[in-house]
């Protein structure tokens, strides 16, 4: 048998023609294939440098000094009126005597003597005390009621008018009879936190729980999900953002709340310390005082915003969590 006869055809023209052009065509889909090696990672710093946003970082320390210097230069107690571009010669504001007056400068000579100020941390212990008890447990209340009523419909039918009524009762009236109930140590002042931060909580979940798409009920209900499971993953995730909505401002409300309290009777807390020194015109201690008691807001504010980023971390929003923008 001769050798040519056993070798095998060769390719036809047409034959060659494609295999050559799948070849092309699967180097040209290969090239034009995402290549992820290519993606350059943006540095860290030019991610932080973007993200703190410099041109409005130094309009916000240009406007504080300014008002800084206003206030140090005592020419926001000279008085005035809005209405002197008019003509009007009628002082709305009128000019602050120098008794009255505090500047920044005295509030800050304050906040460096009180370190070693035993009976100051003694009040802020208390305040503290007060406002984290009124704060925890009326939140509870609050989350715990709201969500029943707004599962159960008929429930939430019945208890309308009374909570509506509680809620309309102004929270100041309720202070002096508190004390009555009470007396002039902490637990008049949680009580009185204590219901202020229930409404606040209360409201917002309820009307989220009710709000709840009835959709996603369907769909996990035709998935085979218990009650319990759907109430964790559909209701839960569907009110988180209005629970911690309401906590940021409960958590400032209890604050201001416990303080009340404390001007009207209190044995001691920052309230009572800043009335004090209030009636005896130190009006720069007053001034640090007050700052202590809105720095202590901000840190609880701190704290609810670093929870809500760990609990709606699958939320796509830049202002998820942020006490202060920045």
């Amino acid at each position: 048998m001769k050798s040519s006869d056993t070798a095998s055809p060769e390719p036809s023209n047409d034959e060659t023609d494609n295999s050559q052009i799948y070849s092309s065509q699967s180097e040209g889909s290969e090239s034009e294939r995402f290549d992820m090696s290519k993606i350059i990672e943006t540095p860290r710093w030019k991610r932080i440098l973007k993200a703190v946003d410099l041109p409005i970082q130094f309009v916000r320390i240009g406007l504080f000094v300014l008002i800084i210097w206003a206030w140090e230069s005592r020419w926001i107690f000279k008085g005035g009126s809005p209405f002197s571009f008019l003509g009007w010669d009628y002082q709305v504001f009128p000019e602050i005597i120098p008794l009255f007056q505090g500047v920044p400068s005295e509030a800050w000579d304050f906040l460096l003597d009180i370190w070693d100020d035993s009976l100051f941390w003694g009040d802020f212990w208390v305040t503290l005390q007060e406002a984290i008890y009124g704060f925890v447990i009326g939140s509870t209340l609050g989350f715990t009621v709201g969500l029943l009523l707004g599962s159960f419909r008929r429930a939430a039918k019945v208890m309308s008018p009374f909570l509506i009524f509680a809620n309309a009762v102004p929270k100041i009236a309720l202070a002096p009879i508190l004390i009555l109930w009470y007396g002039v140590d902490i637990a008049s002042k949680v009580a009185l936190a204590t219901i202020i931060v229930f409404f606040i909580v209360q409201i917002p979940v309820q009307a989220a729980v009710a709000g709840v798409d009835p959709d996603l009920d369907v769909v996990a209900t035709s998935m085979g999900a218990t009650q319990f499971q759907k109430f964790r993953f559909v209701v839960i995730p569907g009110i988180l953002g209005p629970l911690f909505g309401s906590l940021r401002l409960s958590s400032i409300y209890s604050i201001l709340a416990v303080v009340l309290g404390e001007f009207i009777v209190s044995k001691r807390g920052l309230g009572q310390r800043l009335l004090y020194e209030t009636n005896n015109f130190g009006m720069g201690k007053a001034i640090g005082l007050i700052t202590i008691l809105a720095g202590l807001a901000l840190v609880f504010n701190a704290i609810i915003g670093m929870m809500e980023r760990r609990f709606l971390r699958w939320q796509d929003t830049e202002a998820r969590g942020k006490v202060v923008s920045l």
